[in-house]
């Protein structure tokens, strides 16, 4: 009887006992079920749940005539995906739905041959499971939209070897930025750089190939070698504590890889061909090409190309978040110095276009502190914050700057400045460093808060030149400023000229009193407070142990 419905596949690992034959064939009856398989293949729906089974009886074989090398490989493997999981922070409830760890055997993990490239190595087998397991299961909202992608990618893994190859290189960066002190890293990194060549290889044949029509399958292969390029592995020192949305969707990971500008390219000439990001598979790109639009464009400080897939929802009115008593607290001290709508007064720091972006940040900070906290009435996973947050920042990044060129490149010697239009830029870019800080990170690597920290800087001296800030509320602001751009600056060549600035302001106030006042704009208290703290009695030569 035909069956309509979807059926779970499960990968079994076989329990050989001693004197069973094994030549590493399939029997007669997998081979029978494979032939009907492949019959009923183009008919069946694709709506594939992959598990991996093991009884509980398990042993590895110990058959010299096989390698055992997969063996020896299954408590190393078993740690990473230990390493990776813990890894990923806050998104601990968000790891339910994936693949546990297995060991990769020869007919095992793929009995059916079904890889578009045939008989894998065990390294690519390994990583093609890191990947399914680990690399993917942060995209997408609900569980069944993260089954749906990583259904669709696999399907095109099946498909294409260009794909199949750039799927193993992806696998080996993610793995190598985050298990970095693995035993198998040089293996692993070897692995990639194989894969890649192939990859390359491949993408170049197929083009040629199908030059009228591109197939998503290499589009899919593309965006992966968009991203992979190459990574950073340096060493460098995060000026702040890491904000939860970071280990969202593995941000401080993707952050450390280099992207390919001949890639990305092409991966939007050949989205533009297609008819735009509407008019190809949305369970493969829907979810990950507005993430990695917006990622992009952050980098190199560019509009969004995509246009955004979100709507504006206020997580309050949706019911997916009850503020408690010291939310609330949290956003009556923000609207004192965010006004709670267009229609009201704002100070002069602030313009008609960013005050709604600012409320919608001034949400997110309040949801992310009481997820953070937990508690009654607290968000039960970040995917409640994942729409504003792709809202917003889709929304910042597309706000020009406020200064013309010109205006920007003689700031230190314009000898009058118009004030209005240098608070609201500093507001912009007070906004780009939280956002790059709290709610779309990027570690370091990326130079996004140096970029930003700078041009930050040199406005703000402008206005002290000027003697501009004797208005309370313009003071208050641009405090604000200087701390924020001060803890984006550390650990880098800015550090000391921030510092200056920081010392000035402690002369007549002290840290109980400066802390509320930071307190009434954008500030996410588990990222910020550490740093600030340290930055105000570094430079104000002050214990910061009575207050720690």
């Amino acid at each position: 009887m035909a069956e309509k419905q979807a059926c779970n596949l499960f990968f079994l690992r076989h329990q050989f006992t001693s004197g069973s034959p094994d030549n590493g064939q399939l029997s007669a009856e997998a081979r029978a079920h494979v032939s009907r398989q492949a019959r009923l293949k183009s008919v069946r729906p694709r709506h594939i749940k992959f598990i991996s089974y093991f009884p509980d009886t398990m042993q590895h074989r110990t058959d010299s005539s096989l390698t055992t090398e997969p063996n020896e490989n299954h408590k190393k493997e078993c740690r990473v995906s230990a390493i990776a999981k813990n890894g990923r922070g806050c998104v601990g409830a968000a790891t339910s739905g994936r693949i546990a760890s297995c060991a990769v055997k020869s007919v095992g993990w793929d009995p059916f041959d079904s890889f578009a490239v045939s008989k894998p190595k065990w390294n690519e087998q390994f990583m093609l499971h890191y990947a399914f397991a680990t690399t993917l299961p942060p995209f997408g909202e609900s569980e069944s939209d993260r089954r749906n992608f990583a259904q669709s990618w696999m399907w095109r893994t099946m498909e294409c070897p260009a794909t199949f190859h750039a799927q193993v290189l992806g696998a080996s960066t993610h793995y190598v930025i985050s298990c970095p002190t693995s035993h198998l890293r040089n293996r692993i990194i070897t692995t990639g750089l194989q894969c890649k060549v192939q990859a390359i290889t491949s993408l170049r044949s197929l083009i040629a190939e199908f030059s009228e029509a591109i197939s998503e399958s290499i589009l899919l292969a593309i965006f992966v070698l968009a991203i992979h390029e190459s990574f950073d592995l340096s060493d460098r020192p995060e000026p702040h504590p890491l904000s939860p949305l970071a280990t969202y969707r593995d941000y401080h990971i993707y952050g450390r890889m280099i992207f390919g500008n001949e890639h990305i390219n092409a991966l939007y000439y050949l989205i533009q061909r297609k008819g735009g990001i509407s008019n190809i598979d949305q369970h493969a790109f829907g979810y990950v090409l507005p993430i990695f639009d917006l990622v992009h464009c952050a980098r190199v400080e560019a509009a969004p190309r995509f246009p955004c897939p979100r709507q504006l929802k206020s997580i309050l009115q949706e019911g997916q978040w009850t503020p408690d008593m010291e939310a609330n607290e949290m956003l009556t001290t923000l609207r004192e110095g965010l006004p709670p709508s267009p229609n009201a007064w704002w100070p002069a720091c602030l313009e008609r276009k960013i005050i709604n972006i600012l409320q919608v940040m001034m949400e997110i900070t309040t949801a992310l502190d009481h997820y953070c906290r937990g508690g009654p009435g607290a968000p039960t996973s970040l995917d409640v914050l994942a729409n504003n947050c792709d809202w917003v920042s889709h929304t910042l990044l597309s706000t020009p700057s406020y200064l013309k060129p010109s205006d920007q490149s003689g700031l230190g010697r314009q000898s009058s400045l118009d004030i209005t239009t240098t608070l609201h830029e500093i507001c912009r870019l007070c906004a780009l460093l939280y956002l790059d800080m709290v709610i779309l990170p990027s570690p370091s690597h990326t130079g996004i808060k140096l970029r930003n920290s700078t041009r930050l800087l040199r406005l703000i001296e402008a206005m002290q030149r000027g003697e501009h800030i004797k208005d309370p509320c313009v003071r208050g602001f641009l405090t604000w400023a200087t701390v924020l751009g001060a803890i984006a600056a550390r650990f880098t060549q800015l550090q000391v000229p921030y510092s200056d600035h920081i010392e000035r302001i402690s002369w007549d106030t002290s840290w109980d009193t400066l802390y509320p006042r930071l307190k009434r704009y954008l500030w996410f208290r588990p990222v910020c407070d550490s740093p600030a703290l340290r930055i105000w009695f570094e430079g104000g030569s002050r214990d910061v142990s009575l207050y720690a």
